[in-house]
């Protein structure tokens, strides 16, 4: 493990505990806020794909901050912790085959501490977070793409199938310590340092802090500007410090040569394109692009754009309906090493309905097209509907 990573480890406790307060005088207690939400996804394989088939999908979340703005010594501080629990069921490997992820919510079968972190903010300009945290909370994060089911429109998959396991997203995250710096008002920059293989690999439902020797670290880099009339741009890059093996490249010997270079980088447009006020009625769209390196991974490039229509049917000002596409290229070292197609394409139509505070249902169809990138296989048609709960409390 790279000795800049423990660096910045205790920089961030030392910052954390010594800093006075810069944020809020009363002397009360803190406040204590949770949230609690449950997802299902049913989920149909039509056609195509590996085989016809259905399954249920489950997802539980707990989530409690505290506010630790009120108690002497932590005026700009909070804590928080999220548990996360997920079934046994899986999709696209059994039935669709898609490499992208039809649902956002697979997971192996577990309990998880999936985040727990401290934060503490100085003046409202700097904020130094330290802890396990999720990367795409803040990293790559468009706000209109929550519509949608497909993992592309999460995190893009030239940045979540980077690494030996994926960054520190979901469902396994890892210890990190990032730096928010907000400028203005319009602009920002996020820095993240983390470790860059989440979890224990060996056993990928535990919840497993591991500092093993030639993992090294991720580093992340992002800059957000946002523009009065509501368009939002961000570019962001990645970069980690140990070599991986070559998807083609041998040495005399014929095991793959490892090499460092592991890089990449992404951009991203989310704008609000329509609103009238006086009716409830607003449109959004997006557009985002990443590559990464071919020889090391198998997706090398990225496109994804969709739009986002709101408060369209009379009477139902809440309900959302969206389009959206998601195109991950092969790259060319991939492609020659399992004959693989050049891209897999995700179509997906939406349409989530409000039906009473706290309770949410979703509809959802997508056409896969040369999911896997398997040759073998036929573009696949999914037909699914998302059951949402959730409430949250907060005691003062």
């Amino acid at each position: 493990m790279s000795t800049a990573f423990y660096q910045v480890v205790f920089c961030s406790l030392l910052i954390g505990l010594v800093s006075p307060a810069t944020a809020g005088t009363e002397a009360n207690a803190g406040v204590v806020s949770a949230e609690f939400g449950y997802v299902a996804d049913f989920l149909h394989n039509a056609s195509g794909g590996i085989k016809n088939g259905s399954a249920y999908l489950q997802n539980v979340d707990a989530m409690f901050t505290l506010d630790l703005r009120r108690i002497p010594g932590f005026g700009g501080g909070s804590l928080f912790a999220y548990l996360l629990w997920n079934d046994a069921s899986t999709f696209s490997d059994r039935y669709a085959g898609d490499s992208q992820g039809v649902s956002n919510i697979e997971a192996e079968r577990a309990l998880r501490l999936y985040e727990f972190w401290y934060e503490h903010r100085f003046a409202g300009v700097l904020g130094l977070r330290f802890g396990l945290y999720d990367l795409n909370s803040e990293f790559d994060a468009v706000d209109s793409v929550s519509l949608f089911l497909n993992s592309s429109h999460g995190i893009i998959p030239t940045y979540s199938q980077t690494g030996e396991r994926g960054p520190s997203i979901f469902p396994v995250t890892s210890l990190t310590a990032r730096l928010h710096w907000q400028i203005d008002k319009h602009n920002l920059i996020r820095y993240a340092l983390l470790d860059a293989v989440p979890g224990d690999p060996d056993d990928p439902s535990a919840t497993a802090i591991q500092f093993n020797s030639g993992e090294g670290v991720l580093h992340a880099l992002e800059y957000v500007r946002d523009f009065s009339n509501g368009l939002r741009l961000g570019l962001g890059a990645f970069s980690y410090t140990a070599e991986f093996e070559s998807l083609i490249e041998r040495d005399a010997s014929g095991n793959p040569v490892r090499s460092g270079g592991n890089t990449g980088w992404y951009g991203f447009a989310d704008a609000s394109v329509y609103e009238d006020a006086a009716r409830g009625r607003s449109a959004a769209a997006f557009v985002r692009y990443g590559a990464a390196n071919g020889a090391l991974n198998p997706f090398e490039r990225y496109l994804g754009a969709g739009t986002v229509l709101s408060g369209f049917i009379p009477r139902r000002p809440d309900d959302q309906f969206g389009i959206a596409v998601a195109i991950a290229w092969c790259g060319g070292d991939f492609r020659a090493a399992t004959g693989a197609e050049g891209h897999e394409t995700a179509i997906e139509l939406t349409y989530r309905a409000r039906i009473t505070d706290g309770l949410e249902v979703q509809p959802d169809i997508q056409y896969i097209v040369n999911p896997g990138t398997d040759p073998a296989l036929d573009n696949a048609l999914v037909l699914g509907i998302r059951i949402a709960l959730g409430r949250g409390f907060e005691l003062d």
